[in-house]
């Protein structure tokens, strides 16, 4: 009997202490997306070990993607990916993803949606209050992706430029060499022109000898007529 009594009771303790464990398991809840635009809301928590993060997807496709503090854009090998959720506008219903946290190390995630993270959809859990802070995380996913042709003092590097130097030289001498070419079939061009005009002015000296070798009656035709005027006046004369 006593020993009932003692094991009732033990379980009694034992059952409460997990279901006071339990309750000490808080769920945060995250909007992705949505009405607030490419963010998640809140941007970043602050959990227990044991609690659950659980992201609501709004309309829109995006993910949630474990990354890096150095490499916010980038997906973390054997890190936790929810994959692309497409939600409708009028969806009734959205998708969720839970991940749990286990221990209080910083969580950094992003949208894999092209653009996105380098317009400053990221998230953490836990992030430092000093050092690599939430803030530099925000700063660096802004200059990484599409900023990534940029150095960290914003200065643009012709070393990251697509096809580099040799590309550029290359492109600049097609180019030049292209213009030449137009060039030469302008100047071909105008010398057709100037041929085109020296046969006007040969079609003018044909005009010319045309008109003196189809004039009235010709050079004996004209002979004839000054003969008979000449007989006439003889015969006026007499």
């Amino acid at each position: 009997m006593l020993f009932q009594s003692i094991l009732t009771a033990s379980l009694a303790i034992l059952s409460s202490t997990l279901f006071a464990e339990a309750r000490k398991h808080k769920t945060h809840d995250v909007i992705v997306g949505g009405a607030a635009g490419l963010v998640y809301t809140p941007n970043q928590v602050h959990a227990q070990v044991g609690d659950r993060i659980k992201f609501h997807f709004q309309f829109k496709n995006h993910t949630v993607t474990q990354s890096s503090f150095d490499k916010p854009c980038t997906p973390l090998k054997h890190g936790f990916d929810s994959g692309f959720k497409p939600v409708a506008m009028d969806a009734k219903k959205s998708p969720t993803f839970t991940i749990e946290v286990e221990d209080y190390e910083p969580i950094w995630v992003h949208c894999q949606q092209i653009d996105h993270c380098p317009s400053g959809m990221v998230f953490a859990v836990n992030p430092p209050k000093k050092g690599n802070t939430f803030k530099k995380f925000l700063k660096k996913a802004k200059k990484s992706g599409k900023h990534d042709d940029y150095d960290d003092d914003d200065t643009y590097s012709e070393a990251d430029e697509e096809g580099g130097p040799e590309e550029k030289r290359s492109i600049l001498s097609r180019a030049a060499e292209e213009d030449g070419a137009y060039a030469g079939e302008d100047d071909t061009y105008d010398e057709e022109d100037d041929t085109y005009g020296e046969e006007d002015d040969t079609y003018d000296d044909g005009d010319d000898t045309y008109s003196e070798a189809d004039e009235e009656g010709g050079p004996e035709e004209k002979r004839s007529i000054l003969s008979r005027i000449a007989g006439r006046r003889d015969l006026l004369e007499a």
